[in-house]
């Protein structure tokens, strides 16, 4: 009678002296930084949208700078 698959390796193990499978190694699992929240002023927003920029109107032969 045949052994089976499980009984041949086991066999096999013990006469060549093998020790068990290694395991692979988990990796290192690191915690994710908080991103830091960019807090801007208002200043800051408006030149980003670009509401603070000089506004030009046409009149007769130049532009005019508008008053804010």
């Amino acid at each position: 009678m045949n052994q089976s698959l499980r009984d041949q390796l086991k066999e096999w193990k013990r006469q060549h002296g093998e020790k068990s499978i290694e395991r692979k190694k988990k990796p290192i699992k690191r915690k994710a930084q908080k991103k830091k929240q960019e807090k801007f002023t208002d200043s800051d927003l408006k030149f980003l949208m670009g509401t603070n920029r000089q506004i030009l109107s046409r009149g007769k032969g130049r532009a005019w700078r508008n008053e804010r």
